[in-house]
């Protein structure tokens, strides 16, 4: 089998990208082998703690050495590059430590899981070596074409890709699970699935004000909120706010969840999933794949790759940011059983043709062969 270096974050911790890094592996690992160097730091406090930025630099300056002694086993080898940065200082620290320690021999594939990418040929601070950067990298991997195009003035054509996002096998749902959820309809009260970290620019307030709305409507819903909180104050203006509204039987809020059986379940048991986000760096969220997956409508905005995952009235119900009502609204009309069935479907049906393992893994092994005028081609929705 050929070799492969994946240079990026692996877990611990469980993040977004933690996770792309690893879903990545997965998918390469049956027809290659795969070289796997993690740039994370060693330890959670070093990157929570402003305090030890010194520590950081040691650990990026150990990294560098380790990274240039396990490109000499396979030099010839391509590298695909999951961590790469548009922050300031993270490109700095890209630049001094992990592009040098790429042999000159390899392809370097640089992999994209910003939404705000373009930031970097912007910034007077990183533009110049920026450039440098194109210069030296074989090709940029986007999730999607709006987000490539996003960059189009800085990076030529040749060199933007698109393979999106898929899922991993933990949360892959079986063809006769879905199909049995599918012909049971909906549930009632509708279940409903807030899933991700609580930032109020995901939209969790406005999920939970639409609640509050259909409450108001007397239509009956059960929603489940299931995401870290950011502040201790954040978490409290939500039970707030649930209290005053007198949604205690309503609303479920789970915290955390990490557990990817328990977390394959919510998918499972949701009529709905809702992310009607304005999140400055989205890019392609992950939640609205399984989503997806498990054959469950979605309610979300036309933000950042969005609208290249799924289609309005097909996969799901599209509403402008910061809109309460027109949540409360699409949810009304996705609870109508014919309804509910044909958007399941259609939602199933996309993941498995342009989001599923497969579908993605054959872009993947495109890239690898050097085929990147097939995959420029290819039409990643099918």
């Amino acid at each position: 089998m050929s070799t492969v270096h994946l240079v990026g974050r692996f877990p611990p911790p469980i993040d977004g990208q933690t996770l792309a890094t690893s879903r990545l592996a997965q998918l390469l690992q049956p027809s290659h082998t795969v070289r796997g160097f993690n740039t994370g730091t060693d330890t959670a406090h070093v990157q929570a703690d402003v305090q030890l930025r010194l520590d950081k630099l040691k650990h990026y300056l150990r990294r560098a050495a380790q990274l240039r002694h396990a490109m000499r086993d396979a030099p010839d080898a391509p590298v695909l590059w999951a961590s790469i940065s548009p922050m300031p200082l993270g490109h700095w620290r890209d630049v001094l430590t992990s592009l040098p320690a790429f042999r000159p021999t390899q392809p370097v594939y640089a992999v994209i899981h910003w939404g705000n990418f373009d930031r970097v040929f912007r910034s007077p601070w990183t533009r110049w070596t920026a450039a440098w950067m194109v210069r030296r990298v074989a090709g940029f991997v986007f999730l999607d074409d709006s987000l490539a195009a996003r960059c189009a003035p800085w990076i030529p054509e040749a060199k933007r890709l698109v393979i999106p996002n898929t899922i991993g096998a933990d949360l892959l749902g079986a063809d006769a699970e879905v199909v049995a959820k599918i012909t049971n309809g909906p549930h009632e009260p509708l279940r409903l699935l807030f899933l991700s970290n609580m930032i109020p620019s995901k939209g969790y307030l406005d999920v939970l004000e639409a609640v509050r709305r259909l409450h108001e409507r007397q239509v009956d819903v059960e929603a489940t909120f299931a995401g870290g909180w950011q502040s201790d104050a954040e978490q409290q203006d939500f039970e707030k706010r649930v209290a005053e509204a007198g949604l205690g039987d309503m609303v479920t809020h789970l915290g955390t969840v990490r557990d990817r059986t328990r977390i394959k379940a919510l998918y499972a048991a949701a009529d709905v999933f809702l992310l009607p986000t304005y999140y400055p760096t989205e890019a392609q969220p992950v939640t609205i794949l399984e989503a997806l997956n498990a054959g469950t409508p979605v309610i979300t905005t036309r933000h950042a790759g969005i609208p290249h995952m799924v289609t309005d009235q097909q996969e799901a119900l599209f509403v402008p940011p910061r809109s309460p009502d027109a949540i409360a609204d699409a949810i009304e009309q996705v609870r109508e059983a014919d309804t509910w069935r044909r958007m399941a479907t259609n939602a199933r049906q996309r993941f498995l043709r342009q989001f599923g393992p497969g579908a993605v893994q054959v872009r993947w092994e495109a890239l690898l062969r050097g085929e990147t005028e097939t995959l420029r081609a290819a039409d990643p929705a099918g």
